[in-house]
């Protein structure tokens, strides 16, 4: 199936878009590279559109705000104005924000164009009214933030590596690496946190090894039996929740890649290959070993899912969504399809068997 033939929403964010986020609610909110933040309601009607500071690399919601990292600063907002709270510059770029325990946490890091590398990051805990609570600052920079077990984690670069707990005040309790290798990326699932390391290791959020990757790990995702680990190289890997490999996929670089739509006792997996300046997307129904559908759309900067939607930003400020119901309907009415390229018939009949289990 072709993927534009089934899209159930098409918006425009007049940017190239950076980052984009489904709520529970189905609501789309958009961040561009140039800073702005717009949101779209489950209907899709536009709601606001407010301009932040700078390029936009991480979006956080709660009940009542949206919080951005966006260029130096952090920028909350509330959800259904689009009005600025409060806005405060962090030391260095910010990289991430999360909402904990009513809190704000955010991550930021100080490049250095000499070294050609971070030389001081830090983690950052301000209230929601945006008083600042405590700052702790670090030679490493924090990678990911990643939920698991009640606590939040921060995965490490050099020299410490590994992950720090920083759910509560410092000092922050540091779990060791199994390897000497910075973390690279991060994942919250239902059962585990994951982290990714530059020499292909995937660890769980107790430091144990799950797998190890042929090439340093760049994406994440948690299924809903297992994760999917993508190298540097554009090898996908879908594994169980212990780590046995179930299927791979190898072609270009990989920009982004989610679960979404469940369906059936399980969740599609979409991923983006570059090719170009473009992006090819394809949908796998991962317990099922098959391909559903492929398409072609500008580069691909972004995406989230859910249970119910899937939502892609592009390049040229295409902002693209895509609804379970109406995928499904398009995608039965079509049939099933007879890709074999990626797949085979020894891996379906394990995946079938993994599905009953």
């Amino acid at each position: 199936m072709d993927l534009k033939t089934a899209t159930w929403m098409v918006r425009n964010l007049d940017q190239p878009v950076s980052m984009v986020h489904l709520t529970a609610e189905h609501d789309v909110f958009a961040g561009g590279w140039d800073g702005q933040l717009t949101h779209w309601d489950s209907e899709g009607t536009h709601r606001w559109t407010t301009p932040t500071n700078d390029r936009i690399s991480a979006i956080a919601l709660n009940d009542t705000s949206v919080a951005v990292a966006s260029g130096l600063h952090v920028v909350v907002l509330s959800r259904s104005s689009g009005e600025v709270v409060w806005s405060v510059a962090l030391e260095g770029s910010a990289d991430e924000v999360a909402w904990w325990q009513g809190d704000l946490v955010a991550v930021s890091s100080v490049y250095d164009i000499e070294h050609n590398d971070f030389i001081e990051s830090a983690v950052w805990r301000f209230s929601s009214t945006g008083d600042l609570r405590w700052v702790e600052r670090m030679d490493e920079r924090p990678w990911t933030l990643v939920a698991a077990d009640d606590r939040l984690l921060a995965g490490l670069g050099r020299p410490r590596c590994g992950h720090l707990d920083v759910s509560s005040s410092p000092p922050f309790a540091h779990t060791k690496p199994p390897t000497s290798s910075p973390t690279t990326c991060g994942t919250s699932g239902r059962t585990q946190g994951l982290f990714g390391q530059t020499d292909g290791t995937v660890v769980n959020h107790q430091g144990e090894v799950l797998s190890t990757e042929e090439g340093a790990v760049e994406h994440l995702t948690c299924m809903v039996k297992g994760y999917v680990a993508t190298t540097d190289d554009g090898l996908v890997v879908g594994r169980t929740e212990t780590g046995e490999r179930c299927w791979s996929s190898k072609g270009g670089t990989v920009s982004a890649q989610t679960e979404a739509m469940e369906h059936d006792g399980a969740s599609l997996f979409w991923l983006a290959r570059d090719e170009g300046v473009s992006s090819i997307v394809n949908v796998w129904a991962t317990n099922q070993g098959g391909k559903l559908a492929t398409g072609s759309f500008a580069k691909v900067n972004a995406m989230h899912g859910t249970n119910e939607r899937t939502v892609l930003g592009c390049e040229d400020g295409s902002v693209l969504v895509w609804d379970r119901v109406m995928f499904h309907r398009r995608q039965n009415s079509i049939g099933p399809t007879e890709d074999t390229d990626e797949r085979t018939t020894a891996l379906q009949a394990k995946l079938r068997a993994l599905r009953r289990s």
